[in-house]
């Protein structure tokens, strides 16, 4: 590792812990646009099991969901339009004793606990404390150890203050009810949450909410767009360091691998790397010299994504895929200077294909602007017959945006793409890491 490679690990780590310390104090969601987005849609509160929107509200992500472990939501962030409420959280006794402590979370939420994790109890009465079980007993043999006394102590203190419910449903109607959610409109993300409600006999209206927290999530808060930074920068670093690394003869899942590796050493964890237009990580395909082919690496950094793409020369490339190369840089370099608020999706597009048309460049760029985020395409669709079509979203300041560029045209003598992130500003964009040369020659 260079002096230089260094400097940027550490640099990412001493950011890791100031990041740290902000999550602790509250969830990164953008809470005026939250409040903008609620209005929109007539929504008094947003009930929320998914693990992202858990932790886009809270700043946890629960260990148990089905995106891990394979099961229904347990854990609920619960958000109320009245900013006089603070953000509830629901979860089991041994979630919260187990895991959300250990997180030194200092925000202020008004936590609701429960026993078991289901929905059997009908009167939604709170147990009492010779109901609770004998979970987490202290045997007295030794000391509390600092983890066993802050877990204890946290406990304790929740239970103090609410007491816990018999199951999850029961805590959750809880929440709702206290919260003042119990009679209006809220909006939802997972069907266990619909069905507590109907069984519980909801008075108000429940909507799906996916759709709605993207469109929350397209306008960032300032955490955010630090968050995305860290993630940014780290990305971009393996993705480059990847490109430095090829030789003729490295296989794809060599380099697949490689990135997995350099994201982790910047503290990244990888989610996939494209290679000559593979993602399959059952590729059997071979870099050879004289190739020219592009490189687009994904990783997330406190679940927020990077998304970085270069084309990669081996030697000296065919004239045709060389001019390819310069197609897509000379795209994006029109479009980024021209980025800015109001412009419409369909404008990019617009300005992409212009470019390439009065550059002269005889081959078929594909010009793909998507908002990045706690996911990596981090938009709201259309309703496609319960797909997302994809609409022209307008640029607003605080947005995150990729523009995909790569060369669409086959029998160029290979491939080429480029794509940075850009924050876009009141006047115009930036872009949220160093952008470098369109072109890696090794």
């Amino acid at each position: 590792m260079t002096a230089s490679e260094t400097a940027v690990r550490d640099d990412l780590r001493g950011e890791d812990a100031e990041l740290t310390r902000l999550i602790r104090e509250r969830g990164p969601m953008n809470l005026e646009r939250a409040c903008e987005v609620m209005d929109e849609f007539d929504l008094q509160g947003l009930v929320l099991g998914e693990p992202v929107n858990v932790y886009h509200v809270l700043g946890y992500w629960p260990q148990l969901g089905n995106t891990r472990m394979g099961q229904p939501p347990t854990t609920f962030a619960v958000l109320s339009r009245d900013t006089r409420q603070k953000p509830g959280l629901v979860a089991s006794r041994f979630i919260y004793y187990y895991t959300y402590v250990d997180g030194g979370f200092a925000g202020d939420v008004q936590v609701f606990l429960y026993q078991e994790a289901d929905d059997n109890s009908d009167d939604g009465a709170l147990l009492l404390p010779d109901q609770l079980g004998p979970e987490f007993p202290d045997y007295k043999q030794a000391p509390l150890s600092p983890v066993e006394l802050r877990r204890r102590q946290a406990l304790d203190a929740a239970t103090a203050a609410r007491g816990t419910s018999a199951d999850a449903g029961a805590a959750l109607v809880r929440a709702m009810k206290e919260m003042g959610l119990w009679t209006g409109r809220i909006a939802y993300d997972h069907v266990v949450t619909e069905a507590v409600c109907e069984r519980h006999g909801h008075p108000g209206i429940v909507v799906p909410g996916d759709n709605i927290l993207r469109w929350i999530r397209l306008v960032k808060s300032p955490l955010e767009i630090r968050l995305m930074r860290r993630a940014a920068a780290a990305n971009a670093g393996a993705v480059h360091a990847v490109g430095r690394a090829v030789r003729a003869g490295a296989s794809h899942a060599e380099l697949q691998h490689l990135f997995e590796v350099e994201a982790a050493r910047l503290g990244n964890r990888a989610l996939f790397l494209n290679v000559d237009r593979v993602s399959s990580e059952l590729s059997d395909g071979v870099i050879s010299d004289g190739q020219a082919f592009f490189i687009d690496g994904v990783s997330q950094s406190h679940h927020y994504h990077g998304d970085y793409a270069r084309t990669v020369f081996v030697g000296e490339p065919r004239r045709t895929a060389r001019r390819a190369a310069e197609a897509v840089a000379h795209a994006w370099q029109s479009i980024r200077e021209r980025l800015r608020p109001g412009m419409r999706y369909s404008d990019i597009v617009a300005l992409g294909q212009e470019a390439v048309r009065k550059g002269g460049f005889n081959v078929a760029v594909g010009i793909g602007p998507h908002s990045v985020g706690l996911m990596h395409t981090d938009e709201p669709g259309r309703d496609a017959g319960g797909f997302y079509g994809k609409l022209d979203l307008t640029l607003r300041e605080n947005m995150i945006l990729s523009v995909d560029c790569p060369v669409m045209s086959t029998g160029v003598g290979g491939s080429a793409h480029i794509e940075d992130l850009m924050l876009i500003t009141a006047e115009g964009a930036e872009p949220i890491h160093e952008i470098g040369d369109p072109v890696i020659t090794v």
